[in-house]
C-alpha cells in the first residue's frame, strides 16, 4: 500500500522539492543538521495483542534529523523519523514507518506571506483499536495558502487567509479529502492586554466517497493575561451542510473553546482547556484540535466536546510529577450515535545524577460505545531507565505492560514487554 501514498502526496513532495530549489538558489545558510541514531531489541509476550498470546522478538534500527532554516523572508524546518523493524517470529512483516513534518513559510512582504506545510504521520483509526503494524494507518495532510494582514490602526488588524488541504489516508475504509478554506479575522487589542477577535469562516470539502460538505463558522473570542495567569475564551455558531447521492443532510451547533494556564507557584503548573466543535472525522480538526479522538476518517458530521485538565510539580531540580485527565464525546450527527472516552494519566520523572534518570507512568482509560453498547477499560504502566554513559551515547531499558477489560464482546488482552536500546548523536 505504500506506493499508493506516495502518489497520493506527490503534490507535497513536488512542493518540497520546489522550496529546497529555492533555498539553493537563495544560498541559504541552514543551522546544524541534528541528527539521532537509535537500534532497540525488544520482547512482548502478546506482540499482536489479542486474547490468544503470541510472543516474538522485535529488532527496531531508527533515524531522526531535525533541521531549522531562516534567510531574509524564507522560514523553514523539517524533523523526520525513518524506522525498520523486524519481526524474528515472522509475527508481522519486516515494517518501515517514516513520519515527517515539513512547515516552510516565504514572506513576500511584512503583511502577506505563503505557508507550505506537509504531514506525514501513521496512528489508529479509532481509540480503541490496540496499535500494531497490522492497524496503523499511514496520514498525509499537504497544506498550502497565502494570508495577508491590513493594519487598520496601531491597535486594529485584518488578517484574510486561503487554504488548500489535501488529508490522504493508506486505509481502504478512511475517506480522503480536498479541501478549501477563506478566513477573515478581525482582531483588535486592548491597551490592558485583553486580545478581541472576531473569526469567520468557511471550508469547501470534496471527499473520495462523492460527498461534499460545507462548514461555516463565526466566532467571537477573546484573550487575556494578567500576571501569571493566561486565559482565552471563544464562542460561535457552526453550519455544516453534506451532500452524498442527492441526499443533503444540515446541523448547526453553538460551538467554541476556553483556554486557561496559571503558574500557581514556582513549583505547580496548572492547565486546562475545553474545545466544542462540529465536524467531520475525516478533517485536520479532528487530528489538531483534539488530543484524544475517538474515531477518524469517516463523513459523518460529529459535534465533538473535550475537556483536558493538568498538573505540573516540580519541587526541585531533580522531580517533576505530572497529572492529566481528559474527557472526550463525539455524537453523530447523522445516527444520533454517541461515543465517550474518559483517561487519566500520570507520570514521575527523576533525574538521579549526570548520567541517570528514570521515568515510571500509568494510564487509565475508559471507552464507552453507543452504537455497539460496548465498554472498554484499558491499563497501561511503563517504566524507563537512561544512561548517558559515554560522550554522544546514551543507553535505554524499559518495562511497559498493557491490558484491557471490555463489556458487551469486545476484545480482551494483557501484554507485557521489556527492552533495551541505544541512541547515538553524532556531532557536526
Amino acid at each position: 500500500m505504500d506506493h499508493l501514498l506516495l502518489d497520493k502526496s506527490r503534490p507535497a513532495m513536488l512542493a518540497l522539492i520546489g522550496i529546497n530549489a529555492i533555498s539553493a538558489t537563495l544560498y541559504v545558510q541552514a543551522e546544524p543538521l541534528e541528527v539521532q541514531l537509535s537500534a532497540t531489541q525488544e520482547y512482548s509476550d502478546n506482540v499482536t495483542k489479542t486474547q490468544n498470546k503470541e510472543d516474538d522478538w522485535l529488532s527496531k534500527v531508527g533515524l531522526k534529523l531535525g533541521q531549522t532554516i531562516t534567510k531574509g523572508a524564507f522560514e523553514s524546518s523539517l524533523s523526520a523519523d525513518f524506522g525498520f523493524e523486524h519481526y524474528w517470529g515472522d509475527t508481522f512483516g519486516d515494517e518501515v514507518s517514516t513520519e515527517l513534518v515539513y512547515d516552510g513559510k516565504y514572506n513576500f512582504t511584512p503583511s502577506l506571506s505563503w505557508l507550505v506545510k506537509d504531514e506525514l504521520t501513521e496512528d489508529v483509526l479509532n481509540s480503541s483499536t490496540p496499535n500494531t503494524p497490522d492497524t496503523r494507518v499511514r496520514k498525509n495532510v499537504f497544506t498550502t495558502g497565502p494570508s495577508y494582514r491590513i493594519a487598520m490602526s496601531a491597535e486594529d488588524d485584518l488578517v484574510l487567509s486561503g487554504q488548500y488541504k489535501q488529508i490522504d489516508f493508506d486505509s481502504n475504509t478512511a475517506i480522503d479529502s480536498k479541501r478549501k478554506t477563506a478566513t477573515a479575522d478581525y482582531i483588535h487589542r486592548f491597551a490592558n492586554e485583553l486580545t478581541f477577535t472576531w473569526s469567520n469562516s468557511g471550508e469547501w470539502a470534496d471527499l473520495d466517497n462523492e460527498t461534499d460538505i460545507e462548514t461555516l463558522e463565526s466566532e467571537v473570542r477573546l484573550s487575556k493575561r494578567y500576571n501569571d495567569l493566561f486565559a482565552s475564551m471563544g464562542v460561535g455558531m457552526t453550519k455544516l451542510t453534506s451532500e452524498q447521492a442527492n441526499v443533503t443532510r444540515k446541523s448547526d451547533e453553538v460551538t467554541g473553546s476556553l483556554n486557561m494556564s496559571y503558574q500557581a507557584s514556582a513549583t505547580v503548573g496548572l492547565t486546562y482547556s475545553y474545545n466544542r466543535k462540529l465536524t467531520d472525522s475525516a478533517s485536520e480538526t479532528v487530528f489538531q484540535s483534539f488530543e484524544h479522538p475517538i474515531s477518524k476518517g469517516s463523513s459523518d458530521s460529529l459535534l465533538m466536546q473535550e475537556h483536558v485538565a493538568g498538573v505540573n510539580y516540580k519541587p526541585n531540580a531533580r522531580d517533576v510529577f505530572q497529572l492529566k485527565g481528559s474527557s472526550t464525546t463525539e455524537e453523530n450527527e447523522t445516527t444520533a450515535l454517541e461515543d465517550k472516552e474518559h483517561s487519566v494519566a500520570v507520570s514521575w520523572s527523576h533525574k538521579v545524577n549526570a548520567v541517570w534518570n528514570w521515568l515510571a507512568s500509568s494510564e487509565y482509560t475508559n471507552n464507552n460505545f453507543g452504537g455497539t453498547d460496548v465498554e472498554q477499560d484499558t491499563y497501561e504502566h511503563s517504566i524507563q531507565i537512561n544512561h548517558h554513559w559515554y560522550k554522544n551515547f546514551s543507553s535505554r531499558y524499559y518495562v511497559e505492560y498493557e491490558s484491557k477489560d471490555s463489556e458487551g464482546g469486545a476484545v480482551e488482552y494483557d501484554a507485557m514487554t521489556v527492552g533495551v536500546g541505544v541512541d547515538y548523536v553524532p556531532n557536526f
